[in-house]
This record gives C-alpha cells, structure tokens and sequence, in this order.
C-alpha cells in the first residue's frame, strides 16, 4: 500500500526545491521583466492597433481627453498602429505610428460593447516566488478520487458543491462566475495562497465564455484589485467542464465518465509543481474540482498570445493538426518541445520536481501496479470479437472507400486493408499486453505531461529572435511509460515530419532525459513503445468512425480531395476533433504503409507471450 493513497490519506514529507527550475522559484511565464522595467529595461511602449471604423474611413480624433472636447477634421484610419501615452478608462491618449489621421489626439477604444482599438502590447507582470505556495499545497494529504457514473453526471451537473482540495464551492460556467463575483474570487485566491491576505478582489469584468480546442469549454475575465500590485495578473483565463447538451454532449461525457478523475490530475500539477518545472506555466490563481458534480475549474494567468510582452515576442496560440501555420520551422518547434519533455521526465527521475514517495501519493505511478493487475490473459485482452469486427469495417470502409483521397492510393488496395485490419486486430487483442510491456521496466516510467502538442505549449522569441517556450493544460499528466507519452506529444506532427525526423527526436530525448538525471534508455526499445502507442490509438479511432460522420456528413467525402479543405481543417462547432481524428487516421495508415510494422508486431507477439507465459492468442481476420 502507497502511503498518501485514499487508503492511508496522510501527509506526506516534503522538501522545499525552490532553485529546482533555475529561477529560484519564480515562474518565467510572468514576464521577461517587471512592470517597472526590473531587469533594467525601460518600460516597452504599447502598441494600439484601430479596429472600428471600416464604413466610415475610420474612427474620431478629439483633442482632449473629454468626449465632449473639439474633434478633429480627420479621422484615424483602420488598421493604423498608435502609442499609448495615457489611458484613461476607455479613453487613449496617442501617438501614431503607421496609417493615416491626426499625429496626435484621444481615441475612445471601445463603444456600445464593440472595440475601437486593441492592444498589440502587453504589460509584462512582475515575477513572484510561487515556490511557498506549492510547498504549502505539497505538505496537504493527497485527495481521493471515485468514478463518476453517467446516471450520477446526468442528475448533479448542474449541482453547485464544495471543491475536493479546497472543500469551498466553486463556479463551473460564465453566468456563476458573474454571480459569485469578486466576493469568491477574494475567497478563492486567498484559499488557495495565490495572492496575499491582506488583499482583494474589487472589480470583476469582461466576463467571456466559449468553446476552444477539444477538451473543454474556456472563461476570459479581468479583474482589479483593491491594492494593485505589479506581479499581480489582472487578465485571467479559466478552464471549465463542457455543457452537458448540444454540439459538447459527448464530449462531456468522454471526459467526465470515460475519462473521470483526469482534471485532478490537471489541477495537480499546477498548483504542486508551479515553482519546480524547468519552464514556464501560468500563474495558478486557483482550482478544484467536485467529485461528486464532476465540475471543476482551474483559474491561471491569461496568456498574451500574438503580443509584444516585454522582451518577449509571443507567437499566436496554434491548435493541432495545423503545423502549416507555425511562425518556424517544424524542426525548431518539435525539437524544442521534446527537449523540455525530456527534462521535465529525467528531473522526475531525479527526484527534483519532488521526492518519489510525494509524486507517487499525488500521481500514481505505473511502476506500482503489479504485473497481474494489468488484464493480461490467454484470450484477447481488447474490446470483444463482435465490437471490434463492427468498427474495424467502418475503419475501413472510411480508409479504403468514403475518404480514400485522404490517405496514399496505396491504403486503398486489397493488399493494405487486409494488412491494416490484421495489425488492428492483433493490437486489439494484445491490449493489456501492450500496456503493460511499455510499463514493465522502471528506467522508461516518469511523470511529465500526456499531452505534450504544440496546442498545449505557448511560445515566444526573446530579443535574440530565439525560441522559447511555456507550457499549458496539463490534463493526463500521470507517471507511466515516456515512450507511451512521446507518441501522445509527436503524434499530430505532419507524417512527411515525423517519419524523417523521428530517430532524431528519440535521440534528443534519450540525451536530454539521461542529462536531467534519468538513466540511459535505447533507442530501439523506445521506439517500439511509441509504435505500440500509436498502434492501441489506431484501435481507438475505429470507434470514432461514427463521430467523424457526425462532423462532417458522409456524403461530402466525395467532395473532400485533402485535409486541407476547409471542412476538415477548420474547428467544428469550436473544436479541434474532426481534423485530429482524421490526421491520427492518416498518419496511422501511413506508419503501417511504410514501417513493416507487421513482421515487428509478430515477432513482438512470441516474446511478450514468452515473458508472461501464455500460448500465441488465435486472432481471426475476417
């Protein structure tokens, strides 16, 4: 038994690693410099951009701050950029800089709830020491967490309820949040040690929600503080669980039910190890989640995505599958993220994010599951016979026929299909068995994040021009195989990408992970890992078949000759799904088309049946 587990909830011992990022404890995502310049710039200038104004040949120009002082004869062009000399509420006092209008004069950057004119720049917040925060959050007993039922999600989703961290109720939606207001969000911060308790909340405001990515539903929101502070964020950014209803129903229930318990994970890993990564993260402010509701929320920072922020040049956020829009090369971005993963894993190993016996109590690790608790038995350890023939037609069906201009006119012969369902079904059927080979040495199980794609990162130019990175959403973030993880990172790569560069990246991580204190893992082992990964998500997208339809009407496959069309590559009703499960899809198909993935997997198929002890399973092919 795990000491600190729900069986024995006691506090664990911790140690303080304040220096363990390199930062003595302040999280870099704060800004490159102070609100006064405190790496001894001086303060950057900001940048307005004019929005309004497009059917009138732009917006007014008066010459004061009253919006009852003289206007000028003309008016400031839309798209101009102007600097900031004061701000007055929603009055800017400017200078312009490119476009057409007056040299000077006051702007009104919003009116009526439309904006005027938006910021390009971004104040950079003051870096704060987080690391007595986490201390505090790490010397608390770990929380237990029980399934969710669908019958018990149906009838409390709508249920307010206490927070399992920090047993206070908690808003889950934009409307609660507004109704709560600042009252909760002092409560909250001040719970939670995120900003000091002789401070508040004052104003709340700008409250906005929206369906963004594929996981859950977003809040943007400013608030003002009773004693404003320099490394204090003022612009928020909340994650809250989807609706449960409409275009985010399944959704909901994917990651409440089938994925239940996965946001604790999430919330963990922000509020614990803020001060301890080796790069940045947002600024925690608060989280928690209700394990009987299944709602939660995680409050951090707002990232200034596509914004001067300081010495920092801040790239656009990117969503997956669409590495076309990346401001670099894919080398300079995958090669990046790999490292830092490397290093977060090889760190765990050396016990610098925190003792073993502290990460395992907070993430239970793979390590500790013994080796006849993995579901490893003579028949098939996958989904049954009748379930799986049913979704391997429909996969390929959609590969071979419905949407065969998606892949190489190779996946549509006689000769693949039969290949691509034989690997399929033997994957399906070696299910556990895959799981647990993956899991099975303890030089290859560390904790990092399970999700490590460029949609999942914030990036950044330093004055130099040289990439850097943050990272985000830190949902599946759990101890269990790295190479099990680097598929999870690589896998929405374009496949012309990974396939040239992947033994380059595996390298990159064996070096890094070895260099931040793991041990020396080889290539080929890691390599097979990542196969198998890829292999089990193949035998899950089959049963995403039918949401793919969904998203997009089967009859409009025969119009579809690429990803690229708009009706792939765009979110639908918000969300990234429909163009991932396609590129999964597609790079799937291909590693099978190009990998001699079959002769691997039947040799695999005798020694894993060796070390465990049981005959070849029969696996039938229609």
């Amino acid at each position: 038994m795990v000491k600190g587990t729900a069986e024995t909830p006691e506090a664990p011992k911790v140690e303080a690693k304040a220096e363990a990022n390199g930062t003595n404890g302040t999280n870099g995502t704060n800004g490159a410099n102070g609100a006064n310049g405190a790496n001894g710039h001086s303060q950057p200038s900001l940048i307005w951009e004019v929005v309004g104004g497009a059917d009138k040949g732009g917006i007014l120009v008066r010459d004061g701050e009253s919006t009852s002082s003289t206007q000028l004869t003309a008016r400031l062009s839309t798209g101009a950029t102007v600097e900031q000399l004061e701000l007055k509420g929603q009055r800017l006092h400017y200078r312009l800089k490119t476009g057409t209008g007056p040299e000077e004069g006051w702007i009104s950057i919003a009116l009526s709830g439309k904006d005027l004119a938006v910021l390009l720049t971004h104040v950079p917040v003051a870096k704060r020491d987080t690391e007595p925060r986490c201390l505090a959050e790490l010397a608390k007993a770990p929380v237990p967490w029980t399934p969710v039922s669908m019958p018990q999600l149906q009838e409390k989703h709508m249920q307010m309820a206490p927070g399992i961290i920090y047993k206070i109720d908690f808003p889950f939606n934009a409307e609660l949040l507004q109704k709560m207001g600042p009252a909760w969000l002092t409560k909250a911060f001040h719970t939670a040690g995120s900003i000091p308790k002789d401070n508040k909340v004052k104003t709340l405001k700008n409250v906005k929600e929206y369906i963004g990515g594929g996981n859950c539903s977003k809040l943007v929101f400013d608030v003002e503080y009773e004693k404003p502070a320099a490394d204090l964020h003022t612009e928020l950014f909340a994650k809250i669980p989807f609706p449960l209803g409409g275009s985010t129903l399944s959704d909901r229930m994917a990651s409440s039910v089938m994925q239940t318990g996965s946001e604790l994970g999430e919330l963990n890993a922000q509020r614990l190890l803020e001060s301890r990564l080796p790069f940045s993260v947002p600024r925690y402010y608060f989280g928690d989640v209700s394990n009987d509701t299944s709602n939660w929320i995680l409050i951090t920072e707002r990232i200034p995505f596509g914004k001067q922020d300081g010495d920092r040049a801040m790239d656009p956020a990117y969503d997956k599958m669409k590495d076309w829009e990346l401001k670099g090369s894919q080398n300079e971005y995958y090669f990046l993220l790999t490292t830092y993963g490397a290093r977060m894993a090889g760190m765990d190993k050396a016990e610098a994010l925190a003792s073993r016996a502290v990460m395992d109590s907070f993430f239970p690790s793979a390590a500790q599951r013994p080796k006849e608790h993995w579901g490893m038995r003579a028949e098939s350890s996958g989904i049954g016979e009748k379930e799986f023939n049913a979704k391997i037609k429909m996969g390929v069906d959609f590969v071979g026929t419905t949407g065969k201009a998606l892949f190489p006119a190779e996946c549509a012969t006689p000769a693949f299909l039969q290949k691509y369902k034989r690997i399929l079904a033997v994957s399906n059927a070696y299910t556990a068995e895959m799981q647990w080979w993956c899991n099975r040495n303890p030089d290859y199980i560390a904790w990092s994040h399970g999700n490590l794609n460029v949609d999942n990162v914030f990036f950044w130019r330093d004055a130099d021009k040289k990439l850097d990175l943050g990272v985000l959403d830190w949902g599946g973030a759990r101890t269990d195989s790295v190479g099990w993880k680097l598929w999870w990172w690589l896998y929405c790569c374009e496949y012309d990408f990974l396939n040239k560069n992947l033994d380059d990246l595996l390298d990159c991580f064996i070096k890094e992970y070895e260099a931040s204190g793991g041990p020396k893992l080889d290539r080929a082992e890691l390599r097979w890992q990542f196969t198998l990964s890829a292999l089990q998500q193949g035998v899950g997208l089959l049963g995403a078949v039918p949401q793919i339809y969904k998203m997009c009407k089967k009859a409009e496959f025969a119009t579809i000759k690429d990803r690229l069309d708009p009706r792939i590559s765009q979110n639908i009703d918000g969300k990234n799904t429909l163009r991932i499960y396609i590129g999964t899809f597609i790079n799937i198909c291909n590693m099978i088309k190009d990998w001699d993935i079959e002769s691997q997997l039947d040799k695999w198929v005798k020694e894993v049946c060796s070390a465990i002890g049981i005959p070849e399973k029969k696996v039938v092919v229609e």
